[in-house]
């Protein structure tokens, strides 16, 4: 168990929490997200991302991490990183790639995600990292000035290939942070 403050924990996910993990999905994922699936069906996503089959090759990535998100003695929500991975406008840049992090509704404007983002920063400098880099969809406005507020800029955009999201909610902005030495 990693101690972020009293009230947040990360523990690590490990193969066994498959099943936990894509119960906590499918109740933190939708309120947010379903709008973007056509007849807001999110199940396709769910059970392809959190599937023994994915996860598992997920989990196997090299320098990759898995979080569950604890607040308040509850899983809130999930932190993926994958430390040395390169963002493609900054090559020669050592980076921590900002995979997933989700977080349900009963931990949010809580500060949180500003304090698992702190932590996260800090976890990347001490990985060597020089930057760290996101995706986030270009519709998900609270999260976008989130990002901002923290320091993020737009590298890029890039486009979902989901069909079955809504073809007008499928982009995607590539935010990235430099990491200073403070």
């Amino acid at each position: 168990m990693i101690n972020i403050s009293d009230l947040i924990q990360l523990q690590n996910i490990e193969i066994k929490h498959q099943p936990e993990l894509k119960l906590l999905m499918k109740r933190i994922y939708p309120p947010a997200y379903k709008s973007f699936w056509n007849n807001e069906d999110c199940s396709w996503y769910l059970n392809k991302m959190y599937d023994i089959e994915n996860f598992s090759l997920e989990l196997s990535e090299q320098n990759s991490h898995y979080y569950f998100i604890i607040y308040n003695s509850k899983k809130v929500g999930i932190l993926r990183l994958q430390h040395d991975k390169p963002l493609v406008d900054f090559p020669d840049k050592k980076a921590t790639y900002l995979h997933r992090i989700y977080l349900g509704e009963e931990a949010q404007g809580k500060g949180v995600a500003k304090q698992i983002m702190d932590w996260t920063e800090s976890r990347a400098k001490l990985k060597g990292s020089e930057l760290i880099w996101l995706k986030a969809m270009d519709t998900q406005l609270q999260a976008l000035r989130f990002y901002e507020k923290h320091g993020f800029s737009i590298s890029n955009t890039t486009v979902l290939d989901f069909e079955l999201i809504h073809k007008h909610l499928r982009g995607m902005n590539i935010l990235y942070k430099f990491l200073d030495d403070k």
